[in-house]
């Protein structure tokens, strides 16, 4: 708190600077500040420099001064900023914070808490030789209540006037007779605050007579009042004082007001309620509030019949009711989403004003169902179209906060729309649709994902089928489905063999829908070499039904290709499976032929010819009348031939409708071989007829697959054959192989797992690897001398990687140079893989480390440069390929790390002294004492060194020295050649004598 020193202070300082001023006149134009109190204005020109006379304050209430900087005219300085002071003579009063001018000027509020005259002063902070500014005198008046005279009539009414007089006091209540500022006034009620007219006044001598209107009614207490009124000041509300109560009764009935939720009565304030409407949801009911009231919003009683209308065409109203309660409520339903209102009318008394609400905002309800826009009629299946759906509430509207997904279904099939799942924005979504599956009445359905869905179903429309684009194959248990993803429904119903049904052809667009009109031939085919159907068939309107008899039992398919447009897409069938009839044949097959359902002899195929006096295997199959193989037959099957000299098997049982047995013919040329039933006679028999030779033996090999990784296995298989290729069974040789390069025809540079194995029954299958990626060809030979056979070629590459081999060049490195380091992904078997992503890190070192290669060559080998550091250290380098890794120290030296103790160096040698040093190197055995002796070539000494044992210059292992070119005197020594000679002395013995020659050039 600032006292009245301060204030001298002030007084003798402006003094001082006025008396320095009249003596010397200061250069600049910022001279004076000047403060200006409430009632005054700047006057500049003027002897004072302002107009005016000050107006008196009240203590405890803030008023504003402004401060000014001036020149000696009073003119206002807009360049000045310095931060300002205030002071005052009051020392309890309440001042501002120091704060800067703005354009030479700033406002300070200032409140006095003490009665009196006071004086005000603005204090330059930044400049001490611009005086204080000083104020006028102003009076703080002391004010501490407001009194109202007394008020006879306590029965007033809502918006009738009634005088008053109030008047302002101080302590003891005296009048304060020069107050002449403002007051406040509030009407003050047991429900609440009112309004009030005026509701501001201004005192003259301390007081103010005059109307005032309460709009306000309070009846809650008709002999005391309920209400009163408050005078009070803006600025300091403490300062107030409240009259005698009274009654304030409302109006005569004059209006009617209509309240929704949101919304409160407010009587007597001008709208007649606060707050405002709330959203209400589409098709929800909520309850509206009608009221009987005076002009001023004030309740009174009516038994008036009122009606409730709005501006939503599809709400609820009109209501009607009669006001037999105050409010009477009305239960009220909005059905279109937007601002909707309310309005009220008296039916009963058409004088009585009616009301209309402000705007209710109607939300919808939650999502009820879906809204599709209408489709036109036709569409063409495969044309996008653009569709617009909406998600809408009970009442239709749509449900803007709905942003969920939502499934469209066709009743044309799965997969015949698309797209199938949508998202919806905001309630909306607009796409394009395209709809595959043609036909008159198309439709789909939007679902959501809830249970139960909510869903909307489009209108009827017709889809056309595009151009014809191929051929559909339907088997029986199938029916067309265009659109669909693959044309069709339903699943093939299995065929009997022998058996004709109907197989359907259609011509259809690209999306399986069936196109009229087309007529084009079409060729007709199967799987099944023995089917029986037409081989061409003519469309008519599209489609074509083909009688067809399949024989061959197992999955069968049939296909379609158009011959009058080839262009046009063929189809083939799904497969449909064929059943065989019951036993009613045994089928005799020679090696080289295979059964043949369907055929007129069973049989496809050739019997090889067979070579005299060995035997061979001929297979009995128990088929049906088709000959299609029957499974689980035991009949016993009995062989003849008419070789009279043939040795033919005993009879045998079929296992499974099946038996190998063995024959030997001694007859040259064509034999006849049948087969009989001998459980059962009734069972047909076949024959076949094998020609018998005379010729030579021979092996031949085969391996497969075609390539195979470096140890991953593949089957070679060796086989005894004569002349017409018919394996020779009786022979069971031992067989040795081995791999040659099949382009160099070298011997093969890797290892086959099996080198010999024995023939059974002629023939045998072998599972072998081999160790080296190259084309191979195996060569097998026989202990029986049967001629040797090569095999197919088969190409050997890299096995699965198994590890990263990681080198340099050279081994280690001098001081910034290049290494090349190589890194190679190898196999189990160190073949190298190519074309594999091989990459270079420097994990640990100075070392710089720039990759040639990012893939392995063709040996599976990848570069990187290395540029050692300037001085020596270890690098870790790794190299990483296909998960595996390998690392690599590589050193930087100045002598190589395997050499053997005793060697010295010294680089540059030449050197250049005094501008450049010579590194003098040597690797020691063990530590020792190392003299070092530098001597000119004629022997004379130059320089010498000496190093302790263990010392720098004197460890085991490669030690480093500089020769600054510097004899023992200090002196540089001229150019020429200088012999090093280095003694390094152990524990008792000589370890190292070493020379060296060394170059000085100036």
């Amino acid at each position: 708190m600032r006292t009245i020193h301060r204030f001298t202070s002030a007084v003798l300082m402006a003094a001082l600077a006025g008396t320095l001023w009249a003596a010397s006149a200061l250069a600049g134009p910022y001279v004076r500040l000047q403060v200006l109190l409430p009632g005054e204005s700047a006057a500049p020109g003027t002897a004072s420099g302002k107009t005016g006379t000050p107006r008196a304050q009240t203590e405890g209430v803030s008023f504003t001064l402004t401060v000014r900087a001036c020149d000696s005219g009073w003119n206002l300085v807009t360049s000045v900023s310095d931060v300002i002071q205030i002071l005052t003579s009051d020392g309890s009063a309440a001042l501002p914070p120091d704060a800067a001018l703005s354009s030479g000027t700033r406002s300070f509020a200032v409140t006095f808490n003490a009665g009196g005259a006071f004086t005000v002063f603005a204090h330059d902070q930044n400049d001490n030789t611009i005086p204080d500014g000083a104020s006028a005198p102003v009076t703080a008046i002391v004010l501490q209540s407001f009194a109202f005279s007394q008020i006879n009539q306590k029965n007033q009414y809502a918006g009738q006037p009634m005088t008053i007089t109030i008047t302002a006091r101080g302590p003891g209540g005296v009048l304060v007779s020069g107050y002449d500022g403002p007051a406040r006034l509030r009407e003050i009620t047991s429900l609440g605050e009112g309004r009030i007219s005026p509701d501001s006044i201004n005192f003259s001598s301390g007081s103010w007579t005059g109307a005032v209107t309460m709009y306000r009614a309070d009846e809650t207490s008709i002999n005391r009042g309920n209400v009163n009124l408050l005078a009070y000041l803006s600025t300091a509300p403490e300062k107030n004082g409240s009259s005698d109560p009274f009654t304030v009764h409302p109006g005569p009935f004059a209006r009617l007001q209509i309240v929704g939720p949101g919304e409160t009565t407010l009587p007597g304030s001008v709208s007649g309620k606060t707050g405002s409407p709330a959203t209400q949801t589409a098709g929800r009911a909520f309850n509206a509030s009608v009221w009987a009231t005076d002009d001023w919003w004030n309740p009174v009683p009516s038994t008036d019949n009122v009606r409730v209308t709005s501006s939503d065409g599809a709400a609820n109203t009109p209501l009607t009711g009669v006001l037999t309660s105050n409010p009477r409520q009305f239960s009220v339903i909005l059905g279109t989403v937007g601002t909707q209102t309310l309005t009220v009318a008296d039916l009963t008394n058409g004088s009585i004003q009616g009301m209309t609400s402000a705007g209710i905002n109607v939300a919808p309800s939650s999502l009820d169902h879906f809204v599709v826009g209408n489709i036109a009629s036709p569409q063409t299946a495969g044309v996008a179209v653009n569709v617009t759906l909406r998600a809408a509430d009970a009442s239709g509207n749509t449900v803007p906060n709905f942003n969920g997904d939502a499934l469209l279904l066709p009743n044309t099939g799965t997969g015949s729309i698309s797209p199938e799942v949508i998202t919806f924005a905001s309630g909306v979504w607009t796409g394009s649709m395209v709809f595959r599956g043609a036909g008159a009445g198309v439709a789909f359905t939007c679902s959501d994902y809830s249970a139960p869905p909510r869903t909307g179903v489009s209108n009827a429309f017709r889809v056309d089928a595009g151009p014809l684009h191929g051929l559909e194959v339907l088997l029986p248990g199938e029916t067309a489905r265009g659109g669909t993803a693959d044309g069709k429904v339903g699943t093939p119903s299995g065929q009997q063999s022998g058996t004709a049904f109907t197989v359907t052809v259609l011509g259809v667009d690209q999306f399986w829908n069936l196109v009229p009109g087309v007529a084009d031939s079409v060729a007709l085919s199967s799987s099944d070499g023995f089917a029986v159907m037409p081989s061409r068939v003519a469309l008519a309107n599209g489609q074509a039904l083909v009688s067809t008899t399949l024989y061959s039992t197992g999955p069968q398919t049939i296909t379609a290709s158009d011959v009058t447009q080839p262009s046009t897409q063929p189809g083939t069938s799904a497969a449909t499976v064929v059943t065989g009839g019951p036993f009613a044949r045994l089928l005799v097959l020679a090696p080289g032929e295979y059964p043949a359902p369907g055929t007129a002899n069973g049989r496809g195929g050739a019997a090889t010819d067979q070579s005299i006096n060995y035997s061979f295997n001929v297979t009995v199959v128990a088929t049906d009348n088709w000959w299609n193989p029957v499974g689980g037959i035991t009949d016993v099957a009995h062989i003849t031939s008419d070789d009279p000299l043939a040795t033919l098997p005993p009879d045998q049982a079929l296992v499974d409708g099946r038996a190998e047995m063995p024959v030997r013919l001694s007859r040259g040329g064509y034999n006849l071989i049948s087969v009989s039933d001998v459980t059962r006679p009734a069972i047909a028999g076949s024959s076949t007829q094998v020609r018998a030779i005379s010729s030579g033996f021979h092996l031949e090999a085969t391996v497969s697959p075609a390539s195979a990784g470096a140890g991953a296995p593949f089957t070679l298989t060796v086989r005894v054959v004569n002349d017409a290729g018919s394996v020779i069974r009786e022979i069971s040789s031992m067989v040795t192989v081995a791999a040659f390069n099949s382009s160099s025809g070298r011997p093969g540079a890797g290892t086959l797992l099996t080198r010999s194995f024995q023939l059974l029954q002629g023939e045998r299958s072998v599972s072998e690897t081999y160790t080296f990626a190259e084309p191979i060809v195996i060569t097998a030979r026989d202990d029986a001398g049967n001629a040797p056979a090569t095999s197919n070629t088969i190409m050997i590459t890299p096995g699965t990687p198994a590890a990263v081999r990681l080198s340099s060049s050279p081994a280690w490195v001098g001081g910034n140079q290049h290494a090349t380091l190589t890194a190679r992904l190898v196999d189990a078997y160190d073949n190298g893989i190519p074309d594999a992503a091989m990459s270079f890190q420097l994990v640990t070192g100075t070392g710089t480390l720039t990759p040639i290669d990012n893939l392995t060559a063709a040996d599976g080998s990848a570069r990187a440069d290395f540029l050692s550091p300037r001085t020596p250290e270890t690098d870790r380098i790794r190299a990483s390929a296909a998960g595996l890794s390998a690392d690599l120290d590589l050193q930087t030296s100045y002598i190589d790390p395997s050499a053997a103790a005793g060697v010295l160096t010294n680089f540059p040698n030449p050197f250049h002294p005094p501008d450049q040093p010579t590194t003098i190197l040597y690797k020691l055995a063990d530590q020792a004492e190392v003299t070092l002796s530098i001597f000119t070539l004629n022997g004379a000494p130059v320089l010498e060194r000496t190093f302790a044992r263990g010392a720098a210059g004197g460890s085991a292992g490669e030690n480093a020295v500089t020769w600054d070119g510097r004899n023992g005197r200090g002196e540089v020594v001229a150019s020429g050649g200088y012999v090093l000679l280095l003694e390094a002395q152990g524990t008792g013995n000589t370890l190292h004598v070493i020379r060296r020659k060394i170059g000085v050039v100036r």
